[in-house]
């Protein structure tokens, strides 16, 4: 009959422990559950009751916990979006919110940081107007009010402004667009900043600024 032969600190998740069953791995589970098991006991195939940490209720509530943290493992998301994603893979709701409660309160899932995080990769990284960034934290079911403070907090945390995204996103575009003529260039990039969400000011601008530095550079 299968023993359990040692309960050891689990080397790529913290906090939790591997029971070893016959010396081989059997199961991870969190630290706080490894008291229900004692070395020297019948292995969980056995079908022994003792073994079932707190009871069906508790680990069936602890399941839902731990697959809300694989999920989080493979990519930050939302409380919505992980919500969503635990329902549809058959997790009783009551557990979901449960274990949503559990992470929000140990810090491990926050809307706002993770609102910041797809700002700032909007705004540092790939070039985004407000417009789609705030649409995109709406598809992912962060509020609105969180969205707009990511937004110009990051705004405010690198210097920069949306003129002065949208110049760079213009510029970027400017490079595939190099072989048109300049009314060409001119009517695209106009086309494609609209299509980014900018305003037209904020587009008149941004042209102004690209096309007329590329003018300077060719010497016309």
């Amino acid at each position: 009959m299968p023993i359990i032969t040692g309960i050891v600190p689990s080397p790529d998740q913290p906090g939790h422990v591997v029971i070893l069953v016959d010396g081989v791995a059997f199961a991870t589970v969190p630290e706080e559950s490894a008291a229900a098991f004692v070395a020297g006991q019948n292995s969980p195939d056995a079908g022994v009751e003792p073994l079932r940490p707190r009871g069906q209720a508790a680990q069936a509530a602890q399941k839902t916990y731990d697959r809300a943290l694989r999920l989080l493992s493979f990519r930050a998301r939302s409380a919505s979006e992980l919500e969503k994603r635990l329902l549809e893979k058959g997790e009783p709701r009551d557990q979901v919110t449960a274990a949503i409660a559990r992470l929000t309160a140990n810090g491990l899932l926050d809307d706002a940081r993770y609102a910041e995080a797809r700002a700032r990769s909007g705004i540092v990284g790939k070039p985004r107007s407000r417009r789609r960034i705030a649409q995109d934290l709406a598809r992912k079911g962060v509020a609105r009010d969180v969205a707009d403070a990511a937004i110009r907090q990051v705004m405010a945390d690198e210097g920069t402004d949306e003129a002065a995204v949208a110049e760079r996103a213009a510029r970027k575009k400017l490079r595939s667009l190099a072989r048109l003529d300049p009314a060409e260039q001119r009517q695209k990039l106009y086309a494609f900043l609209a299509r980014q969400g900018y305003a037209p000011d904020v587009v008149r601008r941004a042209l102004r600024a690209v096309l007329d530095a590329a003018t300077d550079e060719s010497g016309e």
